[in-house]
């Protein structure tokens, strides 16, 4: 595939991450919102709304405004921003790590965009667990960066352990 083609893969999947998010929360808005908890599968997985005002768990929702504007918005543009600088100039970055950054930028656009209409809050709705054993309530942006930084750690390990091969394989021959 041509760099182009790849551009244009990377420009899909980080408006699809965005889109998904958008669309997710503003249903979430609509309609669960006020509904307390919903199962939707059993105990596992339940829907119920939140806003947010802080980072995952709410963490910093109580940092005075500068910082926490610091915190939970300019931070995530700057690591947004160098994500798309890292696609950009990165000589050695896989498809498959492409592909994990594009998800982790869309997943930050929203999250950011989120605070920027919604008075600093964002809006979480999805609950994972098993009884007491339970997520955060958390939104599909936060998904989209959470899986993506796991794969993104999986695939650069996979490529380090190639090129670490690849380094015996030529010793050895």
């Amino acid at each position: 595939m041509t760099k182009k083609g790849i551009n244009s893969v990377l420009i899909v999947v980080v408006i699809f991450n965005l889109a998904i998010d958008q669309i997710s929360k503003y249903f979430a808005r609509i309609y669960i919102q006020g509904q307390g908890i919903i199962n939707v599968i059993g105990d596992f997985f339940i829907l119920t709304y939140a806003e947010n005002s802080g980072a995952f768990l709410g963490l910093g929702s109580n940092l005075p405004q500068p910082l926490k504007t610091f915190v939970l918005v300019l931070f995530p543009l700057i690591a947004i921003i160098a994500g798309i600088l890292y696609l950009i100039l990165g000589k050695n970055v896989s498809f498959k790590q492409s592909i994990a950054i594009a998800c982790i930028i869309g997943g930050g656009i929203g999250n950011v965009y989120d605070r920027a209409i919604h008075l600093g809050a964002v809006t979480d709705f999805l609950n994972f667990g098993i009884g007491n054993i339970r997520t955060g309530i958390l939104n599909i942006a936060d998904l989209s960066i959470t899986f993506g930084a796991i794969f993104l750690f999986i695939f650069q390990y996979i490529e380090e352990q190639k090129l670490k091969n690849d380094g015996t394989n030529q010793k050895n021959s």
